[in-house]
């Protein structure tokens, strides 16, 4: 049973910006680099039949290429844990094809998260026990990466069992043609 999401994929320049930043967080458990995106659509466990509805469903969605922007690093605080993360500016173009990519999962037959859509590339995961590191480490740090890259496609990603934070695998790419 295939755990899925939707998402678009980290250029290489970035990734190594992000690379480049970590550390000096005490408790952070940080992301491969190589498992950075920006989530459109999550999706969770599924069986294959499904996975395969959704893939295909995902196919029509029709979209145009457009600029990802990222101004600077932010934090999110949950129940248990807590993440930093890269912020992803919520820009029309990237919206809608959330809104698209939620409707394909929805037409697939399985109901697509409902929490508010916060576009980020998680780059770290602590336990809230080591949440006050987290501001001290925000206040020393700005963004020194590229501000933006050109979206051309996303895809459907499979995610092996684990805590969270990967690996993951890009099952099926989708052009950006409009």
């Amino acid at each position: 049973m295939p755990r899925l999401f939707v998402a678009l994929a980290v250029p290489e320049p970035i990734r190594t910006a992000l690379d480049m930043a970590r550390g000096g967080l005490p408790g952070a458990r940080w992301i491969d680099p190589g498992d950075y995106h920006i989530t459109l659509t999550f999706i969770g466990d599924v069986d294959d039949a499904v996975a395969d509805r959704i893939a295909d469903e995902l196919s029509r969605v029709a979209a145009e290429p457009f600029d990802v922007t990222l101004p600077s690093y932010g934090a999110f605080a949950g129940d248990r844990k807590h993440s930093v993360h890269l912020q992803v500016e919520r820009s029309e173009p990237l919206l809608r094809l959330h809104k698209a990519c939620n409707a394909a999962v929805a037409a697939a037959g399985v109901q697509p998260e409902a929490r508010k859509y916060a576009p980020h590339i998680t780059v770290a995961r602590l336990p809230k026990s080591a949440a006050a590191s987290i501001a001290p480490w925000l206040d020393g740090r700005s963004y020194a990466g590229p501000r933006s890259f050109r979206a051309e496609s996303f895809g459907l990603y499979t995610a092996a069992p684990s805590r969270g934070g990967g690996p993951y695998d890009e099952a099926v790419r989708y052009r950006l043609a409009g």
